[in-house]
């Protein structure tokens, strides 16, 4: 395989939601959910989020005992993330267009690493951070990037939460969100590894079985 382990870490409510209204998330899990978290953090090298997800939240990086995390990773089509970001802490990757390199990049070259690809696509971007010695990869959405990983059949294991809210907006997407269905989808086998009931959540682990 000439590409990085890739994991998914997603938390979702009773009703399949994984953002508020507004776009974000922040407040809807528990103490031991973020102590979860940080555990599967601990296990990458690397980690993909969205660049809106992280304007939204402008989460932590470093885990929670002080130790470095994964390097974070973003993937930037239609335009660059604002830079007084906390992601910008911890000297990112960025996947660029060559338009976005030449148009958008100056006032951010010094806080991070700009890679500029014609096609910053998921199964590219895994291969250029292969190729830089990452064998273990984390994802945490959001729900458009997720989708383009697991329409191109990159996911190898699935962390997901289930958290003890219900939403009910139908317009809030889940932890795919794409306007047509994985063509094969009955033919990809996901295996469910772990299933631990920790308070009123529930955490799951399931792997991708491939012939």
């Amino acid at each position: 395989m000439d590409r990085p382990h890739l994991s998914v870490n997603m938390a979702m409510t009773l009703d399949g939601k994984v953002m508020r209204p507004d776009g974000s998330w922040h407040g809807l899990t528990s103490s031991y959910d973020r102590k979860t978290m940080d555990e599967y953090r601990s296990r990458a090298q690397a980690l993909i989020v969205g660049r809106n997800s992280v304007e939204k939240d402008n989460p932590v990086f470093a885990l929670k005992d002080g130790r470095p995390g994964p390097r974070p990773v973003m993937i930037c089509r239609s335009r660059l993330p604002v830079s007084n970001l906390r992601f910008f802490q911890h000297n990112p990757l960025l996947y660029v267009t060559p338009d976005l390199a030449d148009s958008e990049a100056q006032p951010i070259q010094n806080l991070c690493e700009i890679i500029s690809l014609d096609n910053p696509s998921p199964a590219a971007v895994l291969s250029d951070l292969f190729q830089k010695g990452y064998t273990s990869v984390l994802l945490e959405g959001g729900p458009g990037l997720n989708a383009g990983f697991f329409f191109e059949d990159l996911v190898d294991c699935l962390y997901l939460t289930i958290v003890p809210f219900i939403l009910g907006d139908s317009s809030l997407p889940g932890i795919v969100d794409s306007d047509r269905c994985i063509p094969d989808f009955e033919n990809r086998n996901w295996k469910l590894e772990r299933c631990e009931k920790m308070g009123n959540e529930v955490f799951t682990e399931y792997s991708r079985q491939r012939n």
